[in-house]
């Protein structure tokens, strides 16, 4: 393209010439992305599409045109991003490109006669870092997402070739109990055999914090909140009946739900199971359920004495356990939390200072097809 004196807006001069914008940038970029493998419709991407959102930016500041380019987002980058990812390419090098795209518009438009302004040099840097905000976003949160995903699929592969040679161990201590070959009164028969289950129950839980982890579609199935809460009771009634604690339910209104039972099982008997080993001998844990405009609630109430400070607010993170005086992994909560936000609910817990704890859950009530 021949110089020539300037004396057309930069929009009008990028709309005849958009094609030597493209042709320009290839030239400026293709030597620093390692694209040399990569085909030219693959390499040139969305960048048209975004070239035309800057010619509207720069269209719709004289009146021309309404805004297509966003302030502070550019669809056209995030799907420039995302597929950046797709092939291969560095962070960098994302960014690199809208710099060279930059370059190639403003020299394009005074090769082409544009009088570029200073209000048009403007817009045009407005929307390159709208673009490169878009497109790092986009990269970054795929990124990120494909490597939780790998994470689980490894976490909870480890989880499952565990499960292999513990049942086998559980399945041998059983065989000797049974065969008289050994005495579980023996301490260590006893701490072996707590190991293990404690080590059962530790594999259970990790496969199923990556399972809702990695977003597998819930398989709901038909039930009631006084079922559940009976199937909890009977968990924990063992714990209930040796620390000579009362274990009650009471359920306010009640009609068909659709959750997934598995996930909500483990939820519930974690909390129950949790308000019996807080609560001190001789006192009470109260089950609770009602359906009240589209949600269910679950709530369960303890006599543990209350949280100490602080507590409240970590409750639900991963390996904290609520007070010092007990065992365990702090895993329970934790998995409880993740099974009500699979289905879109919300888990609370509410501290009564000198009396004790109210854990709530809260489900949409779903439908069979939802």
């Amino acid at each position: 393209m021949d110089h020539v004196v300037p004396t057309e807006p930069l929009h009008a001069v990028l709309t005849a010439h958009r094609d030597v914008v493209i042709v320009r940038w290839k030239a400026m970029a293709q030597g620093t992305l390692a694209a040399e493998a990569i085909s030219s419709v693959e390499l040139v991407d969305h960048l048209p599409l975004f070239l035309r959102e800057v010619i509207s930016a720069l269209r719709a500041d004289v009146g021309l045109a309404s805004v297509t380019l966003s302030p502070d987002e550019s669809q056209t980058a995030s799907d420039h991003g995302e597929q950046r990812l797709r092939l291969g390419f560095s962070l960098e090098s994302v960014v690199r490109e809208y710099g060279a795209l930059q370059n190639a518009i403003l020299i394009t438009g005074r090769d082409g006669g544009a009088a570029i302004s200073i209000r048009e040099q403007q817009i045009v840097f407005d929307s390159i870092i709208t673009g490169i905000a878009g497109a790092v976003s986009e990269y970054s949160r795929q990124r990120d997402a494909e490597l939780q995903r790998q994470h689980n699929e490894h976490f909870a592969f480890v989880a499952h070739e565990l499960r292999s040679p513990l049942s086998s161990a559980m399945m041998s201590l059983d065989h000797l109990k049974r065969g008289g070959h050994i005495q579980m009164e023996a301490r260590g028969a006893g701490a072996l055999e707590r190991g293990l289950h404690r080590m059962h129950e530790l594999i259970d839980h990790s496969l199923n914090v990556a399972r809702v982890a990695s977003g597998i579609e819930l398989r709901t199935e038909r039930t009631r909140l006084k079922a559940l809460l009976e199937e909890a009771e009977m968990v924990a009634a063992p714990e209930a009946e040796e620390k000579e604690i009362k274990l009650r339910i009471r359920i306010e209104q009640d009609e068909d739900v659709y959750l997934d039972l598995r996930l909500v099982r483990s939820a519930l008997n974690n909390l129950v199971r949790n308000a019996v080993k807080y609560t001190s001998s001789g006192g009470a844990v109260e089950l609770r359920g009602r359906i009240v405009l589209g949600r269910a609630t679950i709530e369960i109430e303890d006599c543990c004495g209350g949280l100490p400070p602080g507590k409240v607010e970590e409750a639900f993170a991963p390996f904290v356990r609520l007070t010092n005086k007990e065992t365990g992994f702090g895993l329970g909560l934790a998995i409880a939390k993740q099974a009500v936000d699979a289905h879109g609910g919300a888990i609370r817990v509410q501290n009564l200072p000198g009396k004790g704890c109210i854990f709530a859950l809260e489900f949409p009530i779903a439908t069979p097809d939802s």
